[in-house]
């Protein structure tokens, strides 16, 4: 196996484990709410929803309903935003250290421990 197809490997690694932790989904208020990718475009869309509207039912992951109140709205955004992004951020550094490795054992030094099942 050549270097570059070693890391490969260890990208898709990295992309599995970020994936995983995403589809964990993230907690807001004692709840747990999905981060499908529906769940993905319709948290985004959180700050569109008009102020008139709220609070707004929202499914959580177990599918029972939570009201999201408007003093909420903003909270809830960045807890969505923020279970996408730490995973694809820290996965991103850790690719980069791969990307920069120059030989096998610098590769398999990096060490993905985001996620223990």
């Amino acid at each position: 196996m050549t270097l570059q197809e070693l890391k490969e490997i260890r990208y898709n690694e990295i992309d599995e484990t970020s994936r995983i932790i995403i589809d964990q989904g993230f907690v807001f208020d004692g709840k747990t709410f999905s981060m499908s990718l529906t769940a993905q475009i319709n948290w985004s869309n959180i700050p569109l929803i008009p102020d008139e509207v709220f609070p707004v039912p929202i499914s959580t992951k177990d599918e029972s309903i939570y009201y999201l109140s408007l003093s909420n709205r903003q909270a809830f955004y960045f807890a969505a935003m923020n279970a996408k992004t730490t995973p694809l951020f820290s996965g991103s550094a850790l690719k980069e250290q791969i990307r920069l490795c120059q030989d096998e054992a610098c590769v398999n030094a990096v060490v993905d421990n985001r996620y223990q099942p």
